[in-house]
């Protein structure tokens, strides 16, 4: 596994990485340091992180407004 991009986003970081398969990755770490990976593939780098950064964006909304 080789990390392509770490990106800290209103408390969240963003992983991407590449794996032996040569298919992108991302992971997202919460403002709790609970990991979250996915099991979406990418053929580029650019492509996991623009999904990443919506699913940081769905988690931010989802935190900030709890749905109780």
């Amino acid at each position: 596994m080789k990390i392509h991009n770490v990106i800290g986003i209103d408390g969240y970081t963003l992983i991407v990485y590449c794996s032996l398969d040569q298919l992108y990755r991302f992971s997202i770490i919460d403002c709790s340091g609970i990991a979250f990976s996915f099991d979406n593939l990418f053929l580029t780098a650019e492509e996991a992180s623009i999904k990443g950064r919506a699913a940081i964006e769905i988690a931010f909304d989802f935190d900030r407004y709890p749905q109780y």
